[in-house]
Order: C-alpha cells, then sequence, then structure tokens
C-alpha cells in the first residue's frame, strides 16, 4: 500500500500543471503608468529645473567624462583592477564549450596580463566602436558552472563610441590593452581604439554643447554618408559648433556631431556625424519624474545583457543610462551606484513587510535606487500597497514541491519586490527581491541638495 502511495504522489506531483507565467509581469509595463501614485509621495519634489544647477550638473559630468584625458591618473590599486585573479584562482572556470577551461589557458590569460609591469604607461586613447570592455585580454567567455550562461564573468562593460580612455600598459602581444575610463577599467581589442593627439583633446574638452538621443539604436551616419554606429539612450555628443552662411534666408541650421574614426596611423579622425534634431535633446535633461518615465519606457521590453553582452542592458547598464540623462554619471556596479549619492539608507536588519513600507514612505518615486547583493532596480512608486521598481533582470528563483523553479525573464521589466511570491511554497528557502533587498539611495533628493553631486564621492 505504501509503495502505491509513493507511486501515485509521484506521479500527482510530476504530472501537476507547470504554469510559471508570473502575476507581476500583469502589471502595466509602461513607468508612465505609475506617474499618479508618484505625484501623491511626499518625497516626490517639483522639477529640479534651474539652470545653474543644470549647468552644474553639465559641468561635472563633463570633468568626471574627460577625466582619463585631463586628469591622467592611473587606477593604482591593483586588487580592484585585477578583482577577476581572486576568481581564476579559486576555479578554471568553464568556457564557450560549457566544459571545465584548461589551468594552461588561465595560467596564459594571466601571464598575458602583465601584472608586474602595471602601469607602465599613459597613452590618451577614444573608442571608436561599440565595444566590450573585458575583465581580462580576451574575448572568451568565463562561466562559473555549466548552466553559468548568460554570466561571462570576463565580460566587464559595455562602452559607447566617444568614450575617453586612458591606455595603461599594452599586454605581451598589443592585442588588449588594459585601460580606464570614468566608470570603468579592463581590457579592449586595441582594434577598437584609436590614438588621441593633444589639439583634439583640447578641442573637445572646450566644447560647450552636447546631446543625447530620446530613442534607442538611431542611424547615423558621416558627411561622406558612411554608417556610424547607432546611438543609445544615454550616449552622449559633443555638438559641432554651427556656422550660419548668412546668404541663405532663413540661414540653414543643420546638427551635427564629432563622431571618431581611426586613421591608418592608429590616430582618431575625428568626422561630422548627423543628427536628426527630432531624435536628440539637449544635454543634460531636467530632473522630472515624466521625464524618467519616458526614457525608461524607451528601454522596457528590451533583452537582458550581462556587462553589455550583445549590446543589451544588465540592472546597472540600466540604471547608468537612465540617470546619464539627467547629467547623473552613476559608476559601473550596483554596490558602487548604491553608494554614490553618500546617502545609503541600510535597510537590511528589517523583515520583508517593514522593508516595503519603509520604502513606499520615504524614497522619492523615479529617483530612488533599491540595492541588493549583485542587484539593483529604480523604484517607480507605490501601487496596490505595494513598491513597484523598474529594473533588467535575468531570472528569480522560487522553491515548492521541494523542487526549486527557475523563472526567466531575461530583460527590462516593471515588478513589485514580491516577484514570482506565487510560486514560492510555505516552506521555501529561496528568497523572493523583497527579502534580499539590502539598502536603498534616493537620487533626486541627493541632486536637489547639493551643487556639486560629481564631486560629493
Amino acid at each position: 500500500m505504501r509503495y502505491f502511495l509513493v507511486v501515485f504522489l509521484f506521479l500527482f506531483v510530476g504530472c501537476m500543471k507547470k504554469d510559471f507565467t508570473l502575476k507581476d509581469l500583469s502589471l502595466p509595463q509602461e513607468a508612465s503608468s505609475y506617474l499618479a501614485s508618484s505625484q501623491n509621495s511626499s518625497h516626490n519634489n517639483q522639477s529640479i529645473d534651474p539652470q545653474a544647477l543644470r549647468e552644474n550638473l553639465k559641468e561635472s559630468y563633463l570633468k568626471a567624462w574627460y577625466s582619463p584625458w585631463l586628469d591622467a591618473k592611473v587606477k593604482s590599486n591593483k586588487k580592484e583592477v585585477f578583482w577577476i585573479l581572486k576568481e581564476m584562482n579559486k576555479s578554471t572556470g568553464y568556457g564557450e564549450d560549457l566544459k571545465p577551461n584548461a589551468k594552461a589557458f588561465n595560467d596564459e590569460l594571466i601571464k598575458n596580463m602583465d601584472i608586474e609591469r602595471y602601469p607602465s604607461t599613459k597613452i590618451k586613447a577614444v573608442v571608436v566602436r561599440n565595444n566590450d570592455v573585458r575583465a581580462v585580454p580576451t574575448n572568451k567567455p568565463y562561466y562559473l558552472s555549466p548552466k553559468g550562461y548568460p554570466f561571462d564573468r570576463f565580460q566587464n562593460s559595455l562602452v559607447f563610441p566617444g568614450t575617453p580612455v586612458l591606455i595603461t600598459p599594452f599586454n605581451p602581444d598589443k592585442t588588449y590593452p588594459p585601460l580606464q575610463s570614468s566608470f570603468v577599467y579592463g581590457w579592449i581589442k586595441v582594434s577598437e581604439l584609436a590614438y588621441m593627439r593633444d589639439k583634439e583633446i583640447e578641442l573637445l574638452t572646450k566644447l560647450k554643447n552636447y546631446d543625447m538621443p530620446i530613442k534607442e539604436k538611431n542611424p547615423l551616419y558621416t558627411d561622406y554618408g558612411e554608417f556610424y554606429p547607432h546611438a543609445k539612450i544615454g550616449e552622449l555628443f559633443p555638438l559641432i559648433p554651427q556656422i550660419q552662411n548668412a546668404s541663405q534666408i532663413p540661414p540653414k541650421k543643420e546638427l551635427k556631431a564629432y563622431g571618431f574614426l581611426k586613421d591608418a596611423k592608429g590616430y582618431a579622425a575625428l568626422q561630422s556625424v548627423f543628427l536628426d534634431e527630432k531624435d536628440f535633446f539637449v544635454f543634460p535633461k531636467a530632473f522630472t519624474s515624466e521625464i524618467m518615465a519616458y526614457f525608461i519606457n524607451t528601454m522596457l521590453g528590451q533583452k537582458y545583457g550581462w556587462g553589455g553582452l550583445l549590446g543589451n542592458r544588465d540592472c546597472s547598464a540600466f540604471t547608468r543610462d537612465s540617470f546619464a540623462n539627467f547629467g547623473i554619471l552613476l559608476p559601473r556596479n550596483s554596490y558602487a551606484q548604491s553608494r554614490y549619492a553618500n546617502n545609503y539608507v541600510d535597510l537590511s536588519s528589517m523583515k520583508a513587510k517593514e522593508k516595503e513600507d519603509y520604502i513606499i514612505k520615504n524614497a522619492t518615486p523615479f529617483g530612488t535606487l533599491i540595492y541588493l547583493k549583485g542587484h539593483i532596480m529604480l523604484y517607480l512608486g507605490e501601487r496596490n500597497h505595494q513598491a513597484i521598481v523598474a529594473h533588467s533582470i535575468w531570472s528569480v528563483q522560487t522553491q515548492k514541491h521541494f523542487k526549486t523553479l527557475s523563472h526567466k525573464i531575461g530583460g527590462v521589466v516593471i515588478t513589485s519586490l514580491w516577484l514570482a511570491e506565487e510560486h514560492n511554497g510555505a516552506f521555501s528557502k529561496k528568497k523572493l527581491l523583497i527579502d534580499r533587498v539590502l539598502g536603498m539611495s534616493d537620487l533626486k533628493d541627493f541632486v536637489h541638495k547639493t551643487s556639486s553631486p560629481l564631486n560629493a564621492n
């Protein structure tokens, strides 16, 4: 009898309908749907739009953006620069065939990093194409397990064309120079870089006007009709000063930006890139909930990209590119972003409902970052007594009937902090987002209170 009971239970559980539809994904997937609730928040300030403040944000942003050229300070902490060594020394990892990497493969990579000579040079350069910054000098992946995709630990960040960088020593075969930008450091293919001359640096750093795109994947072209990489949200374009032709009535107005190509000697050649005025805005925008909602909407539904893999965004790239439009240059990773404003509120000692109540009462809709280890989200407001967030997320795990369930999301979505709660059993050991929340940081309040945000770190 016991045997048949066991078989019955096995078949019953095994034949249960595996409906993994996530309730939260039925929430309105449009950020502007949450503007009404945000207006009711006592922490939602009016538009932060004094012209002086916007100019100050712009000045601070550009100072940090161009710091690899102007300051030329090399990151001296080798533990931070070569952080990946800790993982590589623990495990050889898994490669593109999802089999363990050979120890010789890792040893050769470490040798090619030439750690002993770091830093030995300071060469000013610029990125000429959308490209990946790697944690080591290779485009080969490093997964922590055979099921590790898409989390290639060697993938560090995507960088846009025109990003100022400082090259520290070349690796021995000179294929992957290590570099640092205003927000990330790592290795990049030398073919994607061009050296900068002092006269071009002086020209660019003295420019006053910049634009950013209002939508993704704007096709751009040079004066010669050549394709220039698509514009992406959060990408900065230095505008070429306009010279009006007095003989034309009315004077012809063309919007052009400097683009970066690589000449035969490896140096940057500045090119005119045409911008369609309707697809770009004057940088930076006024920080309002409505405008932030607009930019979030442009990225909602996009696929997840760990470290910018395949040109997509992970959680911290989504927040970085969202806030860049307002002149806020966030760091690369989620932990650093949560500490950027120096107003981090620790929620780790609270229970789940206490955390949520505190967030709803104290966070600024469309301006507060919610942090948990390895993940960051943007608070949008409250709906049906639940905190709502926008974020780029790969998956969440729950546990039911003693089975672990993985719910793939794989993109930018709007959810509550109780995402997938309906699939978590009473005795589950899997934690929901709300359980894992560690703290929050209010960037809108920070911008409102400080006169020089980027110098506050």
